[in-house]
């Protein structure tokens, strides 16, 4: 028996082209990450240490400039900590640590410990944040680790796009066997073309290196995951006067009550 190793045959299904073209799209997605993760993380910590050098020869000397360097500082910690927060959900989901089940809190605790952490940027922008939560809606419990991502992402990419002295408005409903909450922005639509190219990992609306709006291009794809994993979705309608996104969550998931 001749001991060689036999040739590798391919199956009569394989399609080189096919292969080929994900490398591609893997490539390019590898691209994309390393270019977003480098600005998102390295412009704020270049301006965080230039602002800092600044400040502590002032902080004696003109304690009011001081300050202004350190306001800056600490804007960019913001910008770090979110850029953060951004990869530790996905890396959460991607490993599979997505639901735990440990921890389930009422919808109306997760809304507003999520508005507490974007009080700020809601202020920036003058943005008027309304809530509409039926008693039966706020008592319903889910994981709350889950909760918060999908308010932290689905609030803060309509408060990122919407225009100053906007307004976003929150509406929950309780329908047939599922938890209906819709969030409706008054931002400019949403293509067509682009409708399930913002929920992919890494994608904007725009190319990251002419875009407007700061982030990842992970929040929507999180959240989106998140709900698929409590055995629900996230659908977008979009209208001519904004977009909504709709989160939806079974009635008989293992925390909801």
């Amino acid at each position: 028996m001749d001991n060689k190793e036999k040739p590798f045959i391919l199956s009569e299904d394989f399609d080189s082209q096919d292969v080929s073209k994900k490398i591609l799209e893997l490539d390019e997605l590898k691209n994309t990450f390393i270019a977003l993760v480098s600005h998102e993380l390295r412009t704020p910590l270049n301006l965080m240490a230039g602002y800092l050098d600044l400040s502590i020869p002032e902080l004696e000397n003109n304690p009011t400039l001081a300050r202004e360097y350190l306001a800056i500082v600490e804007k960019n910690t913001k910008k770090l900590v979110s850029a953060v927060q951004e990869l530790t959900d996905f890396t959460r989901l991607q490993l599979g640590k997505e639901i735990t089940y440990l921890d389930p809190i009422p919808i109306e605790d997760a809304f507003f410990q999520t508005y507490d952490l974007l009080k700020p940027n809601l202020e920036r922008k003058n943005i008027n944040l309304v809530a509409d939560f039926p008693d039966p809606v706020r008592e319903l419990k889910f994981d709350g680790d889950s909760l918060i991502i999908l308010f932290r992402n689905l609030l803060s990419n309509a408060a990122k796009f919407s225009p100053e002295d906007g307004k976003v408005l929150v509406v929950g409903k309780i329908l047939d066997r599922s938890l209906s909450i819709t969030i409706h922005d008054w931002a400019s639509p949403i293509p067509d073309n682009k409708k399930e190219t913002i929920f992919e990992d890494f994608r904007q609306l725009e190319n990251y290196l002419t875009r407007r709006y700061e982030g990842m291009g992970l929040g929507l794809a999180v959240a989106r995951r998140t709900a698929r994993f409590l055995g629900g979705n996230i659908q977008l309608d979009v209208r001519e006067d904004g977009n909504t996104f709709e989160i939806l969550l079974p009635l008989d998931g293992p925390d909801s009550k």
